[in-house]
């Protein structure tokens, strides 16, 4: 970049401080560039801020760098409330750096600099200060900074009469006031300027430089701070797009240059990064000389290039015929279109919807263009307007509606090419309320079978029932359970026995505040409970078909028995289970006949009273073979033996077995007693890691010679109140429970094992308690609230994610296919903004940053292991294949999450951080693609084939290039070019405070969903 200054006599330039916090204050000087005489010379200072506050303004000489022999004697004039003169200068006066002040009410200070000649650079930028001699004296040259000497330029290096001063890599800290003058002459004989640099690089602006300026048109500059354009003296807007009136300036176009000729003569100086000027149409050192042909603007420095039949205005630029507009009248006009908006409308009562009215045209409809009618002839403005490449949108919020509402409405769009009115039918709907009282169907002691809804007034569908119960007595808050149907029983499990419930319904219909007011209440009892199991149940082989079942009565019969059931099946079958009873309570033995050979089955028991007590565990016995003898001894004779001596030796064997058990239970319940109160007193759980088996973390309770105790919070059985079943899997389930802790009451999700879970998953199920316990607490991960043993079973309480998992999430909010209605009316292919989908992208990363910091490897980062809490905060779970190593070597091969594995994982079945990265970049596809499954169509094999032929991901279509190349970087061939999770963290936050719509959801055409492939869930 390169300055000039001719060595001459200077007058005056504008630069403003202002506090970072607020905007470019709207303060400006004006010199009389044109007089000749100092008797007429006057500066002005104009504060044209609309603020009530009071103001002061005050002009005032620099006399720090400039030193002058006598005070000025000039007077500062008030000329209005927002505005001062200074005038009556003598001699030399005027010559000088001139300030203008401008304080209010509450601090802070602004100060605008006013001198002649300026220079602008951005920061970085390496710019050439010239200064041109008018006399062609060989003599060095000394420059000033501040009017302290700062460079010699020799007289050998002054080319074509102009000597260079060079700023290499400029900073904030160059900026100020410059003067060359000759070796020994005083400073008034030399040239000055002023040197404006922006801190920051070129078309950036905030305090970190990151953000990007706007397109500042017709010669205006972003400001550095709040990055604002500021306009030039006959301009305004966001943009400075808008022409002022011929002889208007200031922000809003509010000043007028009075008696002065459309501002000739006058020069202009506006806050910084700006700089000062001639008004626009004028240019010439005094302001004097109207553009050229094709030039207008500030010191005429801009070119019309107008087109299609365009003329160049010097004041404003090209004045555009009909039909056609623009900076250069390049964009045609054509008459605005609403587009998108259905003919009939359908909202509940006293709901708040939220109306879209999307128009084309060219110009585009503004904000203040397109308006909403209501049936009584009221106007409602939009709350906000998106401007795309080919429509604006309009979003008007409506109050909560009456039903006196619903009619005809109306949206009108108006631009300068024309109008556009499209009405549309509304209808208020009445949320449905149950007209009577749920009824019981069916009662046992822990469980209520009802029949919820009748009748109701109101209107449907009925998309959803919702079932509220609570104890009759002692109720704090209402339980629910939710079904999508409308007469279906509905099961309250879990209840107490023999308790009172008060339960009501409460019914939906579609759309937004469609749930109704709950129904009338109905009292309903559970019944009394049943007897608990049978115990020390036993199953003695008979024959090659009879197996004799005997077992002792139970603890508690809570009433008289009746009977028992005796429920059988062979080992490794599923239902049926056939079933055998008593013929009274009284018996404890029963002969299951009609079984087959040599074939194991399992039996259970349970008493029956009024109700059906508890079932207790299977035990197993084998039926005898053919010609072969049982192993245990029965009732039967042996050969060569009197059946008498026969009895009598069974006698002895049960004795003696009887004997053993007793004994043995005797030592098992003192063990159990001293291990509760060992564990009551240390309150910690110890598992000590072993080796990796068959791809799985083994853990042994064997003790080494220094233990790491593992320690968790405790929780008692008594404050866990078991809801409703939300996941379940082969070998364990989730239940939502209520539970206390530390006198508080908290929702929760309890996980346990499955009655038939191996040792392998029990191993596994507290090694998953280890990783939790060991992570400790994030906002970003599922955080563990407590563990509990109970009867030899462990269950772990973890925090309750109201939403489920993220893949499901995303999936439900694709409403072109759940709610296409919703989907053409607010034009938008998901209930989820681009701000909330990256957003969970963002969660997750800072969750996974927090994991790799703390060494830990995943192994499943995907969107179905992630969890959706409260306020749509996203946290990851499912740590049941983390490991604590930097590189995990995987022994063995499972079902594998083939779809989200890096390269190296498939091919030698190693771990690490990296390709936990890998996984993050297929996890943000799913975000991007609303849940659509990785690599769709394409097989396991296909996958290990390409991928290391380079093969990835296409973008898609809705996705900004940006994020793409994120996934990209996380899909590299070597793991050490993947970035870190840190370093994605930061990357997508700063994509979060950009707020651009990174994920485009606006139904463009042709949009569709990626696509779901159901069974390449994990492989």
């Amino acid at each position: 970049m390169r300055s000039v200054s001719i060595m001459r006599i200077l007058c005056v330039f504008v630069l403003c401080f202002i506090d970072l916090s607020d905007a470019v204050i709207d303060l400006a000087m004006i010199s009389t560039a044109e007089v000749t005489s100092v008797n007429h010379f006057s500066i002005s200072c104009i504060n044209g801020e609309h603020s009530p506050a009071q103001v002061e303004l005050d002009i005032k000489k620099d006399n720090k760098i400039l030193l002058t022999p006598k005070k000025p004697t000039f007077k500062v004039h008030k000329v209005r409330t927002k505005e001062v003169a200074a005038k009556e200068f003598r001699e030399l006066e005027h010559i000088g750096i001139f300030y203008c002040e401008s304080s209010q009410e509450v601090p802070p200070l602004e100060t605008v600099t006013m001198i002649n000649n300026f220079g602008r650079v951005n920061k970085e930028e390496t710019v050439h200060l010239s200064m041109e001699l008018l006399s062609s004296q060989k003599r060095d040259v000394t420059w000033k900074y501040n009017g302290n000497y700062y460079y010699m330029t020799h007289w050998n290096d002054v080319i074509n009469r102009t000597a260079v001063l060079t700023v290499e890599n400029a900073a904030f800290a160059n900026q100020g006031i410059y003067s060359a003058s000759y070796v020994g002459d005083s400073p008034l004989q030399g040239a000055w300027m002023r040197l404006i640099v922006r801190d920051c690089p070129s078309k950036k602006w905030g305090p970190n430089c990151d953000k990007a300026c706007p397109e500042c048109l017709n010669g205006g500059v972003c400001h550095d701070v709040d990055g604002d354009c500021v306009c030039p003296p006959g301009f305004m807007g966001t943009r400075c797009e808008t022409a002022c009136r011929e002889g208007m300036f200031g922000r809003n176009c509010q000043e007028s240059c009075n008696s002065w000729s459309n501002c000739k003569g006058l020069r202009f100086c506006l806050p910084d990064p700006y700089g000062c000027s001639c008004a626009s149409g004028w240019f010439g050192s005094r302001c004097e000389k109207p553009c050229p042909n094709d030039k207008y603007g500030p010191d005429c420095r801009l070119s019309c290039n107008c087109q299609n039949g365009g003329t160049c205005n010097r004041f404003t630029g090209c004045l555009c015929p009909i039909l056609w507009r623009g900076l250069n009248c390049e964009k045609s006009e054509r008459a605005p279109q609403i587009v998108g908006l259905d003919t009939n409308l359908e909202w509940n009562l006293n709901s708040s919807p939220k109306i879209l009215c999307s128009a084309t045209g060219n110009p585009l409809p503004s904000h203040n263009g397109i308006e909403l009618r209501k049936l009584d002839s009221s106007v409602l403005k939009a709350s906000r307007t998106i401007m795309d490449s080919n429509k604006s949108t309009a979003l008007f919020e409506i109050p909560p509606l009456s039903a006196e509402q619903g009619g005809m409405w109306e949206c009108r769009v108006s631009t300068n090419g024309g109008q556009d009115s499209h009405k549309f039918s509304v209808t208020i709907k009445e949320p449905p309320v149950p007209t009577s009282g749920p009824k019981l169907l069916e009662k046992k002691s822990k469980q209520l079978l009802v029949t919820p809804v009748e009748s109701y007034r109101g209107d449907g569908p009925i998309i959803s029932t919702r079932l509220l119960y609570k104890p009759e007595k002692n109720g704090e808050s209402w339980s629910s359970i939710i079904v999508y149907s409308e007469k279906e029983p509905i099961t309250l499990m879990n209840l107490e026995p023999s308790t009172r419930y008060r339960v009501r319904v409460q019914l939906s219909r579609p759309g937004e505040g469609g749930e109704g007011e709950p129904g009338p209440e109905a009292v309903m009892e559970t019944d009394c409970p049943g007897p608990s199991s049978p115990r020390n149940v036993q199953a003695l082989p008979l024959s090659v078909s009879a197996v004799q079942v005997r077992w002792q009565p139970p603890e508690d019969p809570n009433g008289g028995i009746i009977k028992y059931n005796i429920e059988y099946q062979t080992v490794g079958q599923g239902s049926p289970h056939p079933r055998v009873d008593t013929d009274d309570g009284n018996k404890t033995t029963k002969d299951v006949t009609a079984l087959n050979g040599s074939t194991v089955y399992q039996f259970r028991v349970r008493a029956v009273s009024k109700v059906p007590g508890e079932w207790s565990k299977f035990v197993q016995a084998m039926t005898q073979g053919d010609g072969s003898q049982s192993l245990i001894p029965t009732t039967q004779g042996v050969a060569g033996r009197p059946v008498a001596d026969n009895y009598q030796l069974l006698v002895a064997v049960v004795g003696s077995v009887t004997v053993t058990c007793v004994t043995i239970l005797l030592a098992l319940l003192a063990l159990f007693f001293i291990r509760k109160t060992l564990l009551n007193r240390r309150r910690t759980f110890t598992y000590q890691s072993g080796s990796f088996n068959s791809g799985t973390l083994t853990l042994t309770r064997r003790p080494k010679p220094t233990p790491e105790p593992l320690t968790y919070p405790i929780l008692e059985w008594e404050d866990i109140k078991f809801e409703d079943v939300i996941g379940e899997g082969n070998f364990g389930q989730v239940i939502k429970a209520m539970i206390k802790k530390d006198g508080s009451k908290m929702s929760a999700a309890i996980k346990m094992l499955k009655e038939f879970a191996s040792e392998n998953d029990h191993r596994d199920f507290a090694g998953e308690l280890e990783v939790l316990c060991k992570l400790g607490q994030h906002p970003n991960i599922i955080n563990l609230i407590g563990a509990c043993e109970n009867r030899g079973y462990l269950y772990i309480a973890i925090e309750y994610a109201p939403y489920g998992n993220l893949l499901d999430f995303l999936r439900k909010s694709r409403v072109l296919e759940t709610d296409p209605a919703f989907a053409k009316e607010h034009g938008t292919a998901s209930t989820l903004t681009s701000q909330q989908l990256l957003q969970f992208a963002v969660d997750v990363a800072t969750g996974m940053h927090y994991l790799s910091d703390k060494q830990f490897i995943h192994r499943d980062l995907a969107a179905r292991n992630v969890l959706v809490g409260d306020n749509l905060v996203a946290k990851i779970a499912d740590f049941g294949l983390s490991r604590g190593e930097e590189v995990y070597v995987k022994k063995t091969m499972g079902r594998l999450p083939v779809r989200w594995m890096a390269i190296e994982s498939l091919n030698y079945s190693v771990y690490t951080t990296k390709s936990d990265v890998w996984s993050f970049g297929v996890l943000l596809w799913e975000i991007v693609s609303l849940g659509g499954t990785p690599y769709c169509g394409m097989t396991c094999a296909e996958l290990y084939e390409k991928l290391p032929q380079g093969y990835r991901m296409e973008k898609p279509k809705n996705c900004d290039d940006e994020v793409y190349e994120l996934m990209k970087q996380c899909w590299r061939d070597r793991p050490y070019e993947r970035p870190p999770f840190s370093q994605i963290s930061v990357q997508l936050n700063r994509m979060q405070e950009a707020r651009k719509a990174y994920v485009n959801m606006a139904l463009f055409e042709n949009f569709t969903y990626a696509g779901i492939d159901a069974t390449a869930e994990e492989a």
